[in-house]
């Protein structure tokens, strides 16, 4: 099982966070729809100590367990929920996790699964601190790496944070990480291993653009991998990897909006069926600056929303030869 039903433990100090096992769920709750998950993306969660107006991050704050709010009213419930990173405001504090993880409770508690990966704004050891059962057991050691099943397909979420100056710090500094991604050696070999050996219908996650972690050509070699989900920068929309010029071989992408603040503001759901996957966007906002109270919100932030709101993309699970190449 992925995910067991977690139990939180709050109080002064102590925090017992998810059970966490990267493997196929073995068992079904009543309720829950096994070829439905729904992907949040760049939550920000907010402590109070980063160098950033405190009205944004309030509204982080409040936007993300108003998603989970929202998604716990859909019915059947979807039984798997990713995060794709960015669970901090921008330093990786630890309270910024513990915050994400109330968040994420009521998920939780109503039996369905949690994926989650690291974002630019993520440090590892403060993570793992209040997720440890989550990071004992991901694929990839040192690496926030796993791989959730459905009836009809397979998803991993990889780990793109690149930490300053390569090292994983034990605890987050106000000089934060790089905004740009990367994936080191021993994932990159263990993503290669994995594609390799995969006979269902795959689709792969991160924070970051796979331009950016370069693994467009595992992407795009791969022939059972017919997407890929990004987070990072809070805008929903869509695109093809290709790994060339006049190639055929492609891959459909997709980015997420924000579960936190600034920008395209919601969620998506992700549906698998036998000969295909649809997400679909809910996007509840879209905003830069909220502190307007005497000025008219722009009417075409209001025009985007409608415009996004619903729209899905299909990725159909047929992967084209490349015509050139052969």
């Amino acid at each position: 099982m992925l995910l067991a039903r977690r139990e939180f433990i709050a109080g002064a100090g102590a925090f017992a966070a998810f059970s966490a096992f990267p493997a196929a769920r073995q068992t079904r709750v009543a309720g829950l729809d096994p070829n439905l998950m729904v992907f949040f993306a760049d939550v920000h969660q907010h402590d109070g100590r980063a160098h950033w107006p405190d009205w944004q991050y309030t509204q982080a704050n409040k936007v993300f367990p108003g998603l989970v709010a929202e998604v716990l009213r859909l019915r059947p419930l979807p039984a798997n929920a990713v995060v794709f990173g960015d669970f901090s405001t921008s330093f990786g504090w630890e309270e910024d996790f513990r915050l994400a993880a109330a968040a994420l409770k009521p998920l939780a508690d109503a039996g369905i699964g949690l994926t989650l990966g690291m974002g630019n704004h993520d440090n590892r050891a403060a993570f793992m601190r209040v997720f440890p059962d989550y990071a004992a057991r991901c694929l990839v050691p040192g690496r926030i790496v796993s791989k959730v099943s459905t009836p009809n397909a397979d998803f991993i979420m990889l780990d793109t944070l690149k930490a300053r100056d390569g090292k994983d710090w034990a605890e987050p500094t106000e000089e934060g990480n790089h905004v740009e991604g990367a994936m080191d050696a021993a994932q990159r070999a263990w993503l290669r291993e994995t594609l390799s050996g995969a006979t269902r219908p795959t689709f792969v996650g991160a924070h970051h653009r796979a331009q950016e972690v370069g693994i467009v050509p595992e992407l795009v070699a791969a022939p059972t991998v017919y997407g890929y989900i990004f987070g990072h920068e809070h805008t929903w929309a869509d695109g093809f990897l290709h790994d060339g010029y006049a190639n055929s071989r492609t891959v459909q992408t997709a980015t997420l909006p924000s579960g936190g603040f600034w920008g395209d503001i919601g969620y998506a759901l992700f549906r698998t069926f036998p000969d295909r996957a649809e997400l679909t966007v809910r996007q509840t906002d879209f905003w830069f600056n909220r502190r307007w109270p005497e000025k008219p919100r722009p009417k075409n932030w209001g025009e985007r929303v409608r415009m996004h709101n619903g729209r899905t993309i299909t990725f159909w699970y047929d992967k084209p030869s490349n015509f050139y190449k052969g």
